[in-house]
């Protein structure tokens, strides 16, 4: 599922007020219920917890594995950091 920029800029208007886009509104679910003693409450739809998502600890050798894994190769990694130095060297 490909998750879609949340991010919006708002201006205050002459009263002290902003205006949320009705898009940014829509998706959050924010209705007249949302706001308390002169604030929005934003809160996740629904929270994981740890029987549905379980955590573990990972060994180092599993850590060492997963860095290994990770490593590019030095024409991949040439490249990275070609463009990380914004194309030069």
């Amino acid at each position: 599922m490909v998750r879609k920029e949340l991010t919006r800029i708002v201006k205050l208007q002459a009263k002290g007020q902003i205006a949320i886009p009705s898009e940014l509104g829509r998706r959050l679910k924010i209705d007249a219920d949302s706001f308390k003693e002169g604030k929005i409450e934003i809160r996740p739809l629904r929270l994981t917890t740890e029987e549905e998502a379980p955590l573990r600890e990972y060994s180092d050798e599993e850590i060492q594995r997963f860095l290994e894994e990770d490593r590019l190769d030095p024409e991949t990694l040439a490249k990275v950091r070609k463009l990380l130095n914004g194309g030069t060297g």
